[in-house]
């Protein structure tokens, strides 16, 4: 291959690599208005909560019929989604792990 279509070659690589994180943006917003369409939007309510490390509030939000959210809220007051999804379970009984963790 000829040196300028490497070049070409390795500037859409570049390209792709910076564009990517671009596509994925991130949701933010009142910690209110996220839970108020949390809570008539999807019928979710806080499950359970928990501070992070870096001080941030961490909530899920679940449903009856399964679907949820986890949020976190920053010490300044800006809450942002995390994760969402179907199908979340509540454990009863803490899941016992035979012989040593990978």
């Amino acid at each position: 291959m000829t040196r300028s279509t490497l070049t070409a070659i390795a500037a859409v690589i570049a390209m792709m690599v910076v564009a990517t994180p671009s596509i994925a943006q991130t949701v933010c917003g009142k910690r209110a208005d996220i839970v108020e369409r949390l809570s008539s939007g999807y019928e979710e309510q806080q499950s359970s909560a928990g501070i992070a490390a870096n001080g941030n509030l961490v909530e899920v939000f679940a449903s009856k019929k399964g679907n949820w959210t986890i949020i976190f809220t920053q010490p300044g007051g800006i809450t942002c989604l995390m994760a969402v999804g179907e199908n979340w379970q509540v454990i009863k009984e803490p899941f016992k792990v035979a012989g040593p963790m990978l």
